[in-house]
């Protein structure tokens, strides 16, 4: 195994025991023996906790950004690059949405970093702010941005509209709610969303 694979998997090991046992509940004992690894050889690639936490953070957001790349929606803030709202797609936001649901539920690794930073947002500052950053004022600024550049009125209000009913799908879900029927339920709330204009809901033209 090479030594960015030995990374990798000390990284999702410890995600699977952060999420399950805490961070502080996780030693690196319990990381080194589940990989079958000694201590020594772990501390080759890293030197505490911490930095494991960090790479298992940083891997996390690269991975969402990959994410939109692949779904052609804007990967950074409107502030960091607002040309790339100008392309932005409605199906295309839509779709990425939908993926994005289904990624935190059904993804194993996405559903354990949920689940630590779910933990461990009161504890960790650093696990506060990503919270907030994936779960939160994130999306729901990216989503008011892109209604925003999609014409959609009260795009704040409706974005709140919108990762209200996402948020408490991802809670239902973790209760053993049906994950096709949460996601057909975000996606008629969307395609309502962006149908609106004003308040009044467009017509079809035949």
């Amino acid at each position: 195994m090479t030594r960015s694979n030995t990374k990798e998997e000390i990284c999702l090991k410890a995600l699977e025991l952060f999420s399950a046992k805490g961070f502080d509940g996780t030693s690196l004992s319990d990381i080194s023996s589940e990989l079958g690894l000694s201590k020594a050889a772990l501390f080759k690639h890293y030197d505490s906790k911490d930095e494991i936490l960090s790479s298992i953070v940083a891997m996390m957001d690269e991975e969402d950004g990959k994410r939109a790349r692949e779904r052609c929606v804007p990967e950074h803030t409107k502030e960091e690059d607002g040309k790339e709202y100008e392309k932005i797609e409605k199906e295309n936001f839509l779709s990425f949405a939908l993926s994005q649901f289904e990624y935190w539920t059904m993804d194993k690794k996405a559903k354990e970093y949920r689940r630590l930073l779910s933990l461990e947002r009161f504890k960790r500052e650093e696990l506060k702010r990503k919270w907030d950053d994936n779960f939160v004022k994130g999306p729901l600024c990216y989503t008011k941005d892109i209604f925003e550049s999609l014409n959609v009125k009260e795009a704040e209000i409706k974005a709140m509209r919108l990762w209200g009913v996402m948020f408490l799908s991802y809670s239902l879900f973790d209760m053993g709610e049906d994950e096709g029927k949460l996601k057909e339920g975000i996606e008629k709330e969307m395609r309502d969303i962006l149908e609106e204009r004003n308040g009044i809901q467009e017509k079809c033209e035949i």
